[in-house]
């Protein structure tokens, strides 16, 4: 049974005792890539020169090219620092007491493009900030600058580049630098691609993402991360967990002190190709947990490597295995050397059971709950034929895992976790009441939780918790890190704690869906953009009914919803409700 991420995080963070005692000299620095990026203008949009940072703030926006002029862009001697900034596309988030995170939402195409790696420096004071935080952009392009935190590194909270709910985006030429925690953080990510970049003297991660989808990290150059503080080190320097595709190939890595090379967890298509590691101070170096990841055609010399897996602290790893699908003893990675190793040599992991076959967009109809999880996959139709379908009656309840979906250890049980499945959906025939019910037996668990999925649709079903209302944490439908979401005429029941809960999602409809019998809200929303209610009924619930934090474009009946919290008036109408 799989465990969370955090639970599995302890392991690497205990290491940290150990790796301490391994610590000793380096050699040099590596000099930067300076290598101009081949970024190009956003098609049909403007190209502008920028040569300061209040410019660069006024001007941010979708479909525009920025050149940014050599020299430095404080982002805290901006004009507009902890203020409006007169520009809808990005905003000063409060991180701290006195300090403020440049924050770019919805620039679709939007590309940032420097004068080299060692021209253009944007700079951020405030050390529980990201430099860059963009949320909710497709199509971005950052090439050519470094970023970094201005004052020397120390504690610091705050990353360098971080992504959220961003789909096709490239970092290029680009040097990364602490005091930031993380070189490039991302969740819910689609489609990230670092290139020819330098991180450098961050504190925990070189990368770090979460919910993401094909992410690549290439020919890029790692080093000295967490070597300034010697009383700490890094968690991982790759890290990826609840993802599909994580590949990092022709990089060099050498210089770092941390508690883990590459760390997967729950990732499908992990792979680590190409790369030559020397001169670092792991830990470990795979910590690989749920799925296996692939590690080929690389260079491993002149480390101290305490462990090649974790030992002794939580869920033991899986071992790596090579792009023949060949498990890898630690003698096997010590031994191995470098080649090129194409991406799509990479071997998947044959322990996954692949969905049943389907025709792209056909439809498979299923009668028990164990053809309905063999059928999970994307491009698909998965029409339920029956009455009840049960979770608990599946034959690998809580053990068994397919590509498309696994089992998540909750307080009280195992709860159905669906990922990276695009185009599907899931139904039964379509009547004026559901009469086909899915339930799951634990309370804390979900009934369903999608994470990181793509054009997903629930429809003419009952799901609950199969016992009646009580104390519950999970929530019926889950989605996080989701894009493309429909839930049509369903029924959402307790004990679950909400009909819906969606965090990080874009693009949410819920048409005529009753829901009722929940113990803490109808819906609850967490960062979704784009979220329309229509015809849907919610009764038996507690006040509030519908919960809305930190989202855009709401809307109930096609009217616009500003509130955080509402209820449903007796004519379906919405109603602000003041809570204490």
């Amino acid at each position: 049974m799989i465990r969370s991420a955090k639970t599995r995080a302890l392991g690497l963070l205990l290491g940290a005792l150990m790796l301490l005692t391994l610590l000793d000299g380096a050699p040099a620095k590596a000099s930067a890539t300076t290598e101009q990026p081949k970024g190009t203008p956003a098609p049909g949009g403007p190209v502008l020169e920028v040569e300061d940072v209040n410019e660069l703030i006024s001007v941010i926006g979708p479909n525009v090219t920025l050149n940014l002029a050599p020299g430095e862009y404080d982002l805290a001697s901006a004009a507009s620092y902890g203020a409006d900034t007169g520009n809808p596309y990005c905003h000063w988030e409060a991180v701290s007491e006195d300090g403020y995170e440049l924050q770019i939402a919805d620039a679709d195409g939007l590309i940032i493009r420097g004068a080299g790696m060692e021209e253009t420096v944007i700079l951020g004071k405030d050390r529980y900030a990201s430099i860059l935080s963009f949320s909710g952009c497709q199509g971005l392009t950052v090439a050519g600058l470094t970023a970094g935190h201005s004052p020397m590194p120390g504690f610091c909270a705050g990353g360098v580049l971080y992504m959220q709910n961003c789909s096709d985006v490239t970092v290029e030429g680009c040097g990364l630098f602490g005091c930031g925690t993380v070189g490039v953080g991302a969740s819910g990510c689609r489609g990230l691609t670092i290139l020819s970049s330098r991180i450098y003297e961050c504190s925990d991660s070189a990368v770090n993402v979460g919910g993401c989808r094909d992410v690549t990290v290439r020919d890029c150059e790692i080093d000295h991360n967490s070597w300034r503080n010697e009383e700490t080190v890094a968690t991982s320097l790759f890290q990826s967990y609840d993802g599909d595709g994580f590949t990092v190939s022709g990089c060099r890595i050498h210089d770092n002190t941390a508690n883990a090379l590459f760390t997967s967890t729950d990732t499908g298509r992990a792979a680590f190709l190409s790369n030559r590691v020397e001169y670092n101070t792991l830990y470990s170096a795979f910590a690989l947990y749920g799925v296996s990841a692939t590690v080929d055609g690389c260079a491993f010399h002149r480390n101290d490597i305490y462990n090649w897996y974790p030992e002794g602290y939580g869920e033991p790893t899986l071992y790596a295995q090579n792009s023949e699908g060949e498990g890898l003893e630690p003698e096997d990675l010590a031994a191995m050397e470098i080649r090129p190793v194409q991406w799509n040599e990479a071997a998947v992991d044959v322990s996954l059971r692949e969905p049943t076959e389907v025709e792209p967009g056909g439809r498979i109809e299923v009668t028990t709950v164990d053809e309905f999880l063999a059928a999970i996959g994307p491009d698909r139709t998965i029409v339920l034929r029956g009455e009840t379908f049960s979770l608990a009656e599946a034959v690998d309840y809580g053990v068994g895992m397919g590509r498309y979906y696994r089992w998540e250890e909750c307080y009280d049980g195992p709860q159905l976790v669906i990922t990276g499945a695009t185009n599907l959906t899931i139904c039964a025939e379509g009547t004026d009441r559901p009469v086909t019910t899915l339930t799951a037996t634990p309370r804390y668990a979900d009934v369903i939780a999608f994470k990181g999925c793509d054009n997903v649709t629930v429809s003419d079903l009952t799901l609950g918790h199969t016992d009646g209302p009580s104390e519950c944490s999970g929530a019926v439908l889950n989605f996080e890190n989701c894009m493309g979401i429909a839930v049509d005429r369903c029924r959402l029941y307790g004990c679950g704690t909400m009909g819906i809960n969606a965090s990080y999602a874009r693009d949410l409809k819920v048409t005529d869906t009753e829901i009722y019998d929940c113990s803490v809200s109808g819906a609850v929303l967490y960062g979704v953009r784009g979220a329309a209610f229509r015809d849907c009924r919610i009764h038996d619930v507690p006040s509030p009914m519908l919960c809305f934090y930190d989202c855009s474009e709401v809307t109930w009946n096609g009217q616009t919803v500003t509130d955080t919290h509402c209820d449903m008036g007796p004519e379906g109408e919405l109603v602000s409700v003041e809570i204490g």
